[in-house]
């Protein structure tokens, strides 16, 4: 049998010659002309993501997910894997720059109007993928069973088993038992190579279909995109390819070339294994310590019940806002000079959330600054 005849049966059989002409349609179609650079952002987190998967295979092909070899693999692949410490560092400052990228992104959207109608399941699907990374971190912060990791972990379950109703029996799910141990460590290393992995490329692949799907918001309001068609409000745009396409190609290897830099140049030390005291000023993530500082500002209790229970259901309301954006900001106005009302909501959540960041940050801690030794207690607040 021939190429050509080859071709011609899987065609009947798989109809690959239309999908092809259709994505070859939807590349060519112009998109607005406000898009600009902006497409180099979405680049660049795809361009971190593929180093995270690459870099994770890597580490995976020697990492073994025991309590007794755990932490003695990450320091065999530090020590003795041919560029072993590079592949770490660049795994764990991955992490960081993923998780802020894809802040900065959902940033851009926003203040273009872009998560409105039509495109209200491209939004959805791009917070998931942000959930999906998180969950990433937390499960991988595990892995290498460092005594910080460990403590950071048991304090985490802790929380989660303090949540109302499904929180005991989630806890207990992913501890594997009543403590943080082996069965933790399988369970963590298992969400973290195969669960989480599949369920972000799934989610990333949706909402790039619904972009590549639906384009590029025009600065036009939604109900006079809707009346006059994508391609009128785009005339003028540049395609996906070349154009934007090579916009995001550049932006992923700048991206990937500062990842590079400072994996290279901030390596991560070795550290304690597991089995020792809780580390003094032991905190989570930078992304997390908003979360963190506001469970500590939590009263005692709250109604009669448990304040630290009725304080986890602020942030899960907050989660749940910020992945039903679209469908709680219905007016059609992308223009920000039009969106008053949900630009101050947004700003207000936004100010609150770095402002917990940075009392977290300096909590219990004592920090020179301005020349002077300052102490901060618990709240944040100076001595």
């Amino acid at each position: 049998m021939s190429w050509r005849g080859l071709l011609d049966g899987l065609d009947v059989r798989l109809g690959w010659r239309e999908a092809r002409a259709r994505a070859a349609a939807e590349l060519a179609r112009p998109q607005p002309a406000r898009a600009g650079w902006g497409v180099a952002l979405g680049g660049a987190a795809l361009g971190v993501l593929g180093l995270e998967a690459l870099s994770g295979l890597v580490l995976a092909a020697h990492y073994r997910a025991s309590p007794e070899s755990a932490h003695a693999s990450v320091a065999a692949i530090r020590d003795t894997v041919p560029l072993g410490w590079l592949w770490l560092s660049v795994h764990a400052w991955g992490t960081h720059a993923l998780v802020a990228l894809a802040l900065l992104q959902a940033a851009k959207v926003f203040i273009s109007g872009a998560h409105k109608r039509p495109r209200e399941l491209t939004w959805v699907a791009g917070a998931l993928v942000l959930f999906a990374v998180l969950g990433l971190a937390v499960t991988g912060h595990l892995l290498p069973w460092t005594n910080e990791a460990f403590w950071s972990t048991s304090v985490r379950l802790g929380h989660v088993e303090s949540a109302p109703l499904a929180g005991p029996a989630a806890a207990r799910l992913l501890r594997g038992g009543d403590d943080v141990g082996a069965a933790t460590l399988s369970r963590f290393y298992i969400l973290h190579v195969a669960v989480l992995p599949a369920l972000l490329a799934a989610l990333l692949a949706l909402h790039l279909r619904l972009v590549r799907r639906l384009g590029l918001a025009p600065g036009v309001p939604a109900d006079e995109e809707a009346a006059r068609g994508h391609a009128a409000c785009s005339e003028g745009g540049a395609a996906w390819l070349p154009q934007l396409a090579l916009r995001a190609a550049a932006g992923a290897a700048v991206a990937v070339a500062a990842l590079l830099t400072v994996a290279a140049l901030h390596p991560p030390g070795p550290a304690a294994a597991a089995g020792g005291p809780t580390p003094a000023g032991l905190r989570p993530e930078w992304f997390f310590l908003a979360l963190f500082q506001f469970l500590k500002l939590a009263p005692a209790r709250v109604a009669g019940l448990p304040g630290e229970s009725v304080a986890q259901l602020v942030p899960l309301l907050a989660v749940a806002a910020f992945a039903l954006l679209p469908f709680l900001d219905r007016s059609p106005a992308r223009r920000l000079s039009a969106r008053k009302l949900s630009l101050a909501v947004v700003a207000a959540c936004v100010f609150a959330w770095g402002a917990l960041t940075v009392l977290g940050a300096v909590s219990d801690r004592e920090l020179r600054l301005f020349g002077k030794t300052r102490a901060f207690d618990t709240y944040g607040r100076p001595r």
